[in-house]
């Protein structure tokens, strides 16, 4: 059984390629002492990601038997918040994703454009003001989509540390005790209840929290536990991906200054090299948890009932047999194929936003700060350390007016 390498939350890629090589699906024993197969090429991703006999409820005795825990044991997490679309099989996703697609409407995400550049330009603004370093991730790539998720949901933008926190946990278990999570989980249930109570309290709104009590389909709503459920998902899903998205787009260019320059002034080339981003370092390193029901084979590997699966997306989106030089980053490769957002129906609802909020973080950034530099080298940047989150802790950057790292 394999065992991840001691850098593998730096240098992941290197490690997906050995394996690619001796297989599409390999055990494997994560830090947490928790067992599970995982999938490492495209194709075996594809095939496990829409497969009927793999599932992903998390209240099922074989999700329990799964994940080694004891019967009727539910795990770390608050129940109250395992009733959203990701937990959720067929035929209950559907009625789920029926309900809550249409706050994700593309005509709707594309209306929140003047909000997004506000937002930028507003944070930009106080970067300039305190001048020479910053953490580019704590000043621009978290407060930019935090803040549009919390004026969507209609929660005050001031309790974002709080929201920072307890996503941190969610998303690093490894980092934190299983009492920390208990209380992380069991605290975001309590506020988001509180949220809908007052909602309903003192009548619905324009925002996203509103819409979701309000949604119907063929007379069917939402039941407490998927309101609460389906925000503490949206917060955290919504803005997770584009923190990451944006700090290892802007690490990858500033790496390269000269493609960093070549952006100022053309920003047409900005969603392109966003699509690539997705693909060559996306912020979704290995999907959310998933296990078998029944015996599967992927290539010459037969996965036995009640094992827990997980799909490496980035190793999926290196696979050489699908993406031609796929170590490198080239922005004018076909942008079909990779699996950033999942793939069947548990693709991500938020892809559009995140991809809306990304394209103008990165144009706004150029336009504005064309002489951004790193402020450290490679080997100073800490990784987080979490299979789901590909990210850094933190991205020290110079603004103008220094030296350029050497």
């Amino acid at each position: 059984m394999r065992q991840l390498p001691q850098d593998f939350f730096r240098t992941p890629y290197a490690f997906y390629a050995e394996l690619r090589a001796e297989g599409p699906v390999h055990a494997i024993q994560l830090n947490t002492g928790v067992r599970a197969w995982l999938v490492v090429d495209l194709d075996a991703a594809r095939e496990v990601l829409r497969h009927p006999a793999i599932r992903k409820d998390p209240h099922t005795e074989a999700s329990r038997r799964a994940r080694g825990l004891p019967a009727g044991d539910a795990g770390a997490v608050n129940t109250r918040l395992s009733y959203h679309l990701l937990n959720t099989d067929p035929p209950g996703h559907a009625r789920l994703r029926r309900l809550v697609t249409p706050a994700f409407a593309p005509a709707r995400i594309e209306a929140l454009a003047p909000r997004v550049l506000a937002i930028a330009d507003e944070l930009l603004d106080r970067m300039a003001a305190d001048g020479g370093r910053v953490d580019l991730l704590s000043e621009y790539a978290f407060p930019l989509p935090i803040t549009v998720i919390c004026e969507l949901l209609g929660v005050p933008v001031a309790d974002r540390a709080e929201f920072r926190e307890w996503s941190r946990i969610i998303v690093e278990p490894s980092t934190a005790t299983h009492e920390e999570m208990r209380h992380a989980t069991a605290a975001i249930a309590d506020y988001f209840e509180r949220l809908i109570a007052r909602r309903r309290a003192e009548g619905l709104g324009e925002d996203l929290v509103s819409d979701l009590i309000a949604a119907k389909a063929d007379g069917d709503r939402l039941t407490d536990d998927e309101l609460t459920s389906m925000v503490f998902l949206i917060l955290v899903a919504g803005h997770e991906t584009t923190v990451n998205l944006i700090g290892n787009t802007v690490l990858t260019l500033l790496s390269d200054p000269a493609r960093y320059r070549a952006l100022h002034g053309n920003p047409e080339d900005v969603p392109a090299l966003i699509e690539e981003m997705l693909r060559y370092d996306g912020p979704v390193n290995v999907a959310t948890l998933r296990y078998t029901t029944a015996p599967i084979t992927l290539g010459d590997t037969e996965i036995p009932a009640d094992e827990l699966v997980l799909v490496a997306l980035g190793s999926a989106n290196h696979d050489e047999r699908h993406f031609d030089a796929a170590a490198d980053f080239d922005p004018r490769r076909p942008a079909s194929g990779h699996l950033a957002f999942g793939h069947g129906i548990h693709y991500c609802l938020g892809a559009g936003l995140a991809r809306l909020e990304a394209r103008i973080a990165i144009t706004r950034l150029v336009e504005r700060c064309p002489d951004l530099r790193l402020a450290a080298d490679g080997g100073e940047l800490r990784w987080r350390e979490s299979m789901l989150i590909r990210g850094l802790y933190d991205l020290p950057v110079e603004l103008a007016g220094a030296p350029a790292l050497r």
